[in-house]
Parts: C-alpha cells; sequence; structure tokens
C-alpha cells in the first residue's frame, strides 16, 4: 500500500467512481485525504507509533470501520461507506479490478464556509450558535456513558501516565522547540497540581463525569451547517484518548478558540456547556485540561515536521512554539494562587454567592461577620446588632476586622492556596488593600460585586431580622446610610471584575463568575 498513498495513484480525477474536475490532497501525520469535488476520501497511512497501529491491512479496514461507526454519532449523512482500493497493474481503482490494496474512509464534502474557523473569523460565531453547539455535546455526552470494561479511565494513574507519554515523547524537542525551563516548569506544574487535587479528579470519575467523548474537539472539525451542527474525525483509533473527562473535552475546544483569538466564543462555551450540563465542577479544572490539550497539540505537531514539505516546516515549528507556549500559560495558572473579594451593599446576596464560589473551587473563606464576632469572643449567630457605625460595627473595630482578614488571607497565600473573603468593602480603599495584597503574594484577583434591586434587598434585610440563624446583624434601617457612605467601584481599576445580579439564582452568578474568572488574565 505504501506505493498507492506514497505515489500519485489517488490524485488522477478518472480512478474516482464520482466524477470530478480535480483531487486535492491534505495530508496529517496519521493520515492522507484526497478530496473530490463532492467527496473525500480518508486513507490510513501504515504506521505502528504505539498508541495507534495501520500497520497491516486488516488493522486499516478496522479502524475505517470504527471511524465510520464512531463519527456517524456526531454527524449526519456525512459518513458514507468504507471503501476498499484495488491494484490492477500500475493503476488503483474503487470498481472491483484487482487484489484489494488498502481501504478508504468515503465522506461528503462539507463547505469550508461552513466551518466553525471559518465562521469566527468573519465574526460570525455567535453567543447563539456556541450555546447551540454546547447544548449539543452536553447532549451528546448525556448519552454516552463509558462501556463496562475491566480498564480504569478518568484515574489519577491514567492522568499521569498520559503526561508522561506527553513528556517523554517530546523530550528530544527541548531546547529547540521549548526551552528547557518551560519544559521543567510545565511537569512541576502537572505533578504538583495532581498531587495537591487528586480528591477533585476522584470527585469527576464519583460524578460519572468520565464519558465516551469525541476526543479531538477543534474549530476545523465544527461545521455550522443550516439546521445541524456537523462534528467530525473524534477519535476512533484509541480508546483512552476518548473515554475522557468532558472537561477535557470541553477545554480543548476552548482553549483552540482562544488560539484562534475568539476570547469571547470560549468563554460562551464553557458558560453554555455548564449550564446545559449542571457540571460547575468542570470550572476546576479547566486550566488543567487547556494545558494538557495545548501541549498534545504541540506534539503532534512537532511529529509531523518530518513528513511535512521543506517549506512548511518553518511554520508548523512555530506552530508548535506556539502550542507549548500556550500550556505553559496554562500551567503557571495551575501554581498561581486566586484571591477572591465581594464587595456590594447590605442584603446583595454577597455571602451566599461567597459559599458556593469556595465549595465550587475549594477556597478558604474568610467572612467579616464571622471574624468580626471571633475578634469580641461572640458565637456567629449571637446577635450583635448596633446602630450604623456603632457597637462592633464602628470604625476601629471595622478596621481591627479588615486586618485580621488581610492577615489571615497572607498566611493562606504563603501556603499557596486561594482565597474568598466575603464583606462588604465597601471604601475603595478596603478593596485597594487585598489587590495589593494579592500582588505582593503573585496572586490572580478578582472582585465580584453583588447588585440587586432596592426592593429585593429590602425584603432580604426584613427576612434576615426574623431568622435565629442569620451570621450577619445588618439591618434594613441602616440601609440608606450604607448606600449613602459606600464608594462605588471603579472597573478601569481592575483586570478581573464581575457584575452578579444577586436577584437572579445563585447557581446563574456562579456561572457567571467563574467564567469572567477563566477568561482574565
Amino acid at each position: 500500500m505504501t506505493r498507492v498513498v506514497g505515489g500519485d495513484a489517488l490524485q488522477q480525477p478518472d480512478i474516482y467512481p464520482d466524477p470530478t474536475s480535480r483531487v486535492e490532497v491534505r495530508e496529517t501525520h496519521i493520515s492522507r485525504v484526497y478530496l473530490t469535488d463532492h467527496y473525500v476520501y480518508k486513507i490510513k497511512k501504515p504506521l505502528d507509533l504505539g498508541f495507534l497501529d495501520f500497520s497491516t491491512l486488516a488493522q486499516r479496514q478496522f479502524f475505517c470501520e470504527q471511524e465510520l461507526a464512531l463519527n456517524r454519532r456526531l454527524s449526519a449523512d456525512v459518513y458514507l461507506d468504507v471503501v476498499p482500493i484495488h491494484q490492477s497493474g500500475p493503476r488503483v481503482n474503487f470498481e472491483g479490478d484487482g487484489p484489494v490494496v488498502d481501504y478508504a474512509l468515503k465522506m461528503r464534502r462539507l463547505s469550508e464556509e461552513d466551518s466553525l474557523q471559518t465562521l469566527l473569523q468573519r465574526g460570525q460565531g455567535t453567543e447563539e450558535l456556541m450555546a447551540q453547539l454546547a447544548t449539543r455535546l452536553a447532549a451528546f455526552h448525556n448519552a454516552h456513558p463509558l462501556p463496562d470494561s475491566e480498564d480504569a479511565y478518568g484515574t489519577l494513574d491514567r492522568i499521569r501516565a498520559d503526561w508522561e507519554e506527553n513528556f517523554t515523547q517530546t523530550v528530544d524537542y527541548v531546547g529547540q522547540m521549548l526551552s528547557q525551563d518551560t519544559y521543567e516548569q510545565i511537569q512541576h506544574a502537572v505533578s504538583t497540581f495532581i498531587h495537591r487535587r487528586a480528591d477533585w479528579f476522584a470527585q469527576r470519575i464519583e460524578e460519572g463525569r468520565i464519558r465516551d467523548c469525541h476526543g479531538d474537539l477543534r474549530a476545523e472539525h465544527v461545521y455550522a451547517e443550516p439546521g445541524q451542527f456537523q462534528i467530525i474525525d473524534c477519535i476512533e483509533f484509541n480508546q483512552r484518548f476518548r473515554y475522557i473527562d468532558v472537561a477535557s473535552e470541553v477545554a480543548f475546544l476552548a482553549m483552540d478558540l482562544e488560539r484562534l483569538g475568539a476570547l469571547d466564543a470560549a468563554r460562551q462555551f464553557v458558560q453554555a456547556y455548564v449550564r446545559a450540563s449542571r457540571d460547575v465542577g468542570l470550572y476546576r479544572l479547566l486550566d488543567f485540561y487547556c494545558g494538557y490539550r495545548a501541549y498534545v497539540r504541540g506534539k503532534v505537531t512537532v511529529m509531523g515536521l518530518e513528513a511535512a514539505p521543506p517549506e512548511k516546516r518553518k511554520l508548523l515549528q512555530r506552530q508548535a512554539e506556539s502550542y507549548f507556549t500556550r500550556a505553559w500559560r496554562y500551567a503557571t495558572r495551575l501554581m498561581q494562587p486566586l484571591v477572591l473579594l465581594t464587595t456590594g451593599l447590605i442584603g446583595t446576596g454577597k455571602s451566599t454567592v461567597a459559599d458556593e464560589m469556595a465549595a465550587v473551587l475549594d477556597l478558604d473563606m474568610f467572612s467579616s461577620d464571622r471574624v468580626r464576632k471571633k475578634l469580641v469572643g461572640a458565637s456567629p449567630q449571637s446577635s450583635q446588632r448596633a446602630d450604623y457605625g456603632e457597637g462592633i460595627y464602628g470604625e476601629d473595630m471595622t478596621r481591627q476586622t479588615y486586618d485580621a482578614m488581610a492577615d489571615l488571607a497572607r498566611h493562606s497565600l504563603v501556603q499557596g492556596q486561594s482565597v474568598l473573603l466575603d464583606a462588604s468593602f465597601a471604601k475603595r480603599a478596603e478593596r485597594q488593600r487585598v489587590a495589593a495584597l494579592a500582588h505582593e503574594s503573585g496572586a490572580r484577583v478578582c472582585l465580584l460585586e453583588c447588585l440587586a434591586p432596592e426592593s429585593v434587598i429590602r425584603d432580604r434585610l426584613q427576612a434576615r431580622e426574623q431568622s435565629a440563624e442569620a451570621v450577619s446583624d445588618a439591618q434594613e434601617n441602616i440601609l440608606s446610610a450604607f448606600q449613602r457612605d459606600y464608594e462605588p467601584v471603579r472597573a478601569s481599576e481592575w483586570s478581573c471584575h464581575v457584575r452578579l445580579d444577586t436577584a437572579r439564582d445563585v447557581e446563574h452568578c456562579v456561572q457567571q463568575a467563574l467564567a469572567a474568572i477563566h477568561s482574565s488574565s
């Protein structure tokens, strides 16, 4: 078969059963693709790379049939048949004359005008389109659990092995397409994160988030035909690349969209997927898997260098360098603590949002209500109500409370742990103090500004006054004074600042906040 795919036998228009004016040839590191006017014929190279084996005719036929069946799950009328290629003298044909020397996967040719990559380049990757794609993918994942198997997928051992394979297969390129420092820093970040967050990966398995996925979800594999998505080229040659955490699947496309400069589309896609799947925990692992996917793309790109025409090698080298740099950026985020702080009027639901955010991201959380009462030796639920600016809510006690919260945050940050500070932070100087602390600690910082209509705030404050479980002592009668003294947020001062309408449900607010945090640099 090497003679067939290595020469120009399949580039002759007259050998194809469907009339065509020309034949275009495209090549990947594992396949050659022949495009006629209306169809595509995909040939697998006779390779054995360890993670795939197309070395025999029987193997190539089997994996063509696998690709046909698996890709029909996410596309309609695209994957048509597996067709034999016959050799008759010096020519090949598809009509059954001569021995079978190889197999081709026959597909309907899709229009490049409909590809997601093209749509994004034209500025047509709308929020509605990304939401529809995310909903389609979430439904697909929900319908495709892992089959019964003795093999373990999604485990820490499997994840470690996949990363070690990446590092082993790229070690020869260190000093060429990625520096020794970059290589070692990514290794360190990955190893540390896996060790520190082992429970997160275990929880994904318990929640059933390891599914039978697409495995190679990139913008160039998504087509938006009228009324339906065609998602092609899923992984057929190795189940461990397809039986993965849905977070890895989502991260692949998010990373690719960010690579293409479509940052809004990436954020919209992830947010819509989380909403459709109710998988808010996905955000915990998004940077980890974005980094993994970027590194894999870098690896695959360098593996294709030798087979590429000389005039394309410099371009591929630059692409590989870009992928490895992107992987490094995601890895550094894994090592960088995060500081979140709330701000807003009393009764705007800051503590409700904070509780949920701390749970989702496993943050150390420090609440001004609890810290303040602890400083005076009172229990959290004990009533310490006083007039505005009086009692334990006076200026001196408020200063001590914020001092104590800053000390607690600093201690957590030194340990490499992210923190959330739940307080009103009514004064601009108080907010800027936290920003400075984050900067000194090398942490990212994001301000969560909680907002609600005054009628909603007053209803909440009235209900709080009747509750024996409330930790906060804020009452409706101090709202006007609080509004008067509250210093509005200057959005220009914050690289990450999200305004949360807490009149909506807390799940929506949390998803909005998580999307903003991930999108921030």
